[in-house]
């Protein structure tokens, strides 16, 4: 039998409509149940970095896994749609939930998510 390699993955949270701290503590909550050893930082907010909408509330996730980051990317893909991110909402700009591997492995996928306030808030937490 191989041995499972296990990775460090870090995720980004946010939301920006409804009950935005709800929609984050579920996709913690779900996040923690994908992933083993997951750390949490806090909720907070931030300002829309498009300047757009209203603030979002945001928190960032560590923890480790033997998925690939396509596994985690389509899974998370797949969360966000159940709990209401489709195309009417993108339309509109409503963020029911968004969450994004930022970091797999040691390294940065999301270069752009990584440098911004919104993650870096969070990360330097966990």
């Amino acid at each position: 039998m191989t041995p499972t390699v296990s990775v460090e993955a870090v995720f980004s949270v946010g939301s920006n409509c409804g009950d935005r701290v709800d929609h984050v503590e579920k996709g913690l909550k779900w996040l923690s149940s994908v992933l083993f050893d997951c750390r949490c930082s806090h909720i907070y907010a931030t300002p829309d970095c498009h300047g757009s909408c209203c603030e979002y509330m945001n928190a960032v996730v560590k923890g480790s896994t033997s998925l690939t980051p396509r596994e985690l990317e389509n899974m998370c893909k797949e969360y966000e749609i159940s709990m209401g991110r489709d195309d009417s909402a993108r339309k509109a700009g409503n963020v029911p939930v968004d969450i994004d591997l930022v970091v797999y492995d040691n390294r940065i996928l999301r270069k752009k998510d990584f440098s911004s306030e919104f993650f870096i808030i969070g990360y330097s937490c966990i």
